[in-house]
């Protein structure tokens, strides 16, 4: 009896590290296979910054850095990140939006989205130097598409949510609750 209980519990607990395993983005994934260990462990706090880049001022002008920086930092937050001004402690979370018309009638909006996040590292050639690397994702985490300007706006706002949701789980993968 004893022994199927430690077996079941044995069983259990590979399960739920498998299920952590998988729960991570398949660019994390590549990096702890990699290097064995998560560019995010540790990290306390980011600080965030939204650029929208538009290839004229009347290309989805009522898509707003500030408020697309503020869902940003509240979904972060509620992942339990702290919004931190920039210092070596913390990670610069960064996204990029870039729209631009798809069609000469302005009807269709091409857009990418790119989520990264940027740290201070210290090269290993020579640990005296330090400068600001993207560590995660460590391949590209982009969305692009050709979609109408009525669905422009809530589609970059979900896509930014999925990134967003995305880093959150492979941080908190990353530093499980003790």
């Amino acid at each position: 009896m004893r022994k199927t209980l430690i077996r079941y519990c044995c069983i259990t607990v590979l399960l739920g590290l498998a299920g952590i395993v998988l729960a991570v983005s398949p660019s994390e994934k590549q990096q702890l296979d990699k290097f064995k260990v998560s560019t995010l462990k540790g990290l306390r706090g980011v600080a965030v910054k939204v650029i929208i880049v538009r290839d004229g001022p009347d290309t989805l002008p009522f898509l707003k850095e500030t408020a697309l920086q503020q869902e940003v930092e509240f979904a972060l937050q509620s992942a339990g990140l702290e919004i931190a001004r920039p210092t070596p402690d913390v990670g610069l979370y960064v996204v990029v939006v870039k729209v631009a018309a798809a069609t000469n009638d302005n009807l269709n909006i091409a857009m990418n989205v790119q989520s990264s996040l940027l740290q201070i590292v210290n090269l290993s050639r020579d640990t005296t130097i330090k400068t600001e690397a993207q560590t995660w994702p460590s391949f590209g985490q982009s969305r692009f598409g050709a979609i109408s300007v009525a669905t422009a706006k809530s589609t970059i706002e979900k896509t930014v949510k999925e990134q967003v949701k995305d880093f959150t789980d492979d941080w908190k993968a990353a530093n499980p609750k003790q």
